[in-house]
């Protein structure tokens, strides 16, 4: 498959994933792979519920709650990247910039499985 659209496929389960999990998703999800790593970028990417706590200064909770989410996520993402662009990701992160409503996720690829 061509590079372009391995990265709008992942780009697009992405978003979908974190959308039927948070109840709303990324405006977008830019996909960067350049080995050893695989970026994604989120933006626009914070729930209404969410847009309120941190109205409140309760960046903790909006944190907190994502963490719990994205420890059942990550795993279902990796699954992805194998099965669609064949890269065994060994470790993934995570960041959030809450007052930018933007999000990371950074992926190390293990070299030695894969293309």
């Amino acid at each position: 498959m061509e590079k372009t659209s391995v990265q709008a496929e992942i780009a697009s389960y992405t978003g979908k994933l974190l959308r039927d999990n948070f109840g709303k998703g990324p405006s977008s999800v830019y996909v960067s792979i350049k080995k050893p790593f695989v970026t994604l970028h989120l933006r626009d990417f914070l729930a209404p519920m969410e847009r309120v706590l941190v109205s409140q200064e309760k960046t903790m909770k909006v944190e907190e709650t994502r963490d719990i989410l994205m420890q059942e996520l990550l795993p279902e993402i990796k699954a992805a990247l194998k099965v669609t662009a064949n890269l065994a990701v060994n470790e993934m992160y995570y960041d959030w910039s809450l007052q930018n409503r933007t999000g990371i996720l950074i992926g190390i690829i293990d070299e030695e499985e894969g293309e």
